[in-house]
């Protein structure tokens, strides 16, 4: 029981990215919460609108990247109508 808790805490703190702060940022948040923990993004990347189907009717998305350098890492982060879908982080 002792082992399913600690991978349990163990999954649950790996799940997100950890800002300078200590703030966790993970998928689904607000991409407030990353203007407000790490500020403007290093390079921000339009991807345009992306066309889809929704209540009947067509709705536009706008997609984002947004690339953050910390340290010796680079976090890109994807934006989707204010919301972060996707992270990415890499050494170069």
């Amino acid at each position: 029981m002792k082992k399913l808790l600690l991978i349990l805490v163990a999954v649950m703190l790996l799940s997100g990215f950890r800002a300078p702060n200590g703030n966790i940022i993970s998928k689904g948040d607000l991409s407030d919460k990353l203007l407000i923990n790490l500020g403007e993004p290093t390079i921000r990347t339009d991807l345009g609108l992306i066309q889809t189907r929704a209540f009947g009717g067509i709705v536009y998305i706008k997609r984002e990247v947004w690339t953050y350098r910390i340290d010796e890492y680079n976090y890109r982060f994807t934006i989707e109508n204010g919301q972060i879908v996707a992270d990415h982080w890499s050494r170069f």
